[in-house]
């Protein structure tokens, strides 16, 4: 018995908790003894009440993931808690990453009193509402468009309190510039797949002398590369301020943060 747990517990797929001491969700990657993994971490995180294995990439127009629920409860609704802050969310439905708490922390910190700040692709809140609560921005304006996102966005708002701060707007970046031309002093573009596409929407919104948050994969040698993908993509005058690595995302590959501003 001893010697299958030993087993058991040195072969544990990597795993995250997404959740609170009151209820979380555990999300593991494939494993063979699904089952037997999730007993242990079960056993090992005594508040984790489903645990998930992925079933195959992120897609579609929502980002999301299909999962298998290996053991415990079906309902995978959790609270939370980051920064302060606390959120709704159900994995199956909306994208969350815990591992980008740092990340967020890092953009609020960044935020002067009485601006306008814009996240783009905003999921569930965390961004909006981590700055809305640590910052002193005059408004916050997330947008998403996945509908069961912008549902726990607003209630995470509320539930939080800042749901005057903040203003949420359900629908694509791309058709919305144009309504918010002008509008902002920072822009969050958290989409690494696909943010170079959204440039000229951000260019769009941007105040002069606005400031914006690229993200993007890449290796280390293919950060100049993305540079020139954003100059040939802004019309505008830009200035590169600081190249970020956010967390790794592969072999040599990271998630990168590229700061610019547009004049």
């Amino acid at each position: 018995m001893y010697e299958t747990q030993r087993l058991i517990m040195s072969k544990l797929p990597a795993f995250e908790i997404i959740g609170s001491r009151e209820g979380a969700v555990a999300i593991m990657e494939k494993a063979r003894n699904a089952k037997g993994a999730a007993k242990e971490i079960m056993a090992r995180h005594k508040n984790v009440k489903s645990v998930l294995m992925k079933a195959g990439p992120r897609k579609g127009k929502y980002r999301k993931r299909a999962y298998r629920i290996i053991a415990g409860s079906k309902n995978t609704e959790v609270v939370h808690a980051e920064s302060g802050c606390r959120f709704l969310l159900d994995v199956r439905k909306a994208y969350f990453s815990p591992r980008e708490s740092t990340e967020r922390m890092r953009i609020a910190e960044k935020v002067k009193p009485g601006e306008k700040v814009a996240v783009f692709f905003a999921g569930v809140g965390p961004f909006a509402i981590v700055i809305a609560k640590k910052a002193k921005p005059a408004k916050v304006t997330g947008i998403e468009l996945n509908p069961s996102a912008v549902k726990y966005f607003r209630k995470n708002a509320t539930l939080n309190k800042v749901e005057d701060m903040v203003e949420i707007e359900r629908g694509d970046v791309k058709k919305l510039a144009t309504k918010y031309r002008g509008e902002f002093d920072r822009i969050i573009m958290p989409l690494p797949e696909k943010a170079k596409e959204f440039l000229n929407s951000a260019e769009k919104c941007a105040k002069k002398n606005a400031l914006i948050h690229y993200y993007c994969f890449c290796r280390e040698d293919e950060i100049k590369a993305e540079k020139a993908k954003i100059r040939n993509s802004i019309k505008r005058r830009i200035n590169f301020l600081q190249v970020q690595k956010v967390l790794p995302w592969g072999p040599r590959i990271f998630k990168y943060r590229i700061d610019f501003r547009v004049y």
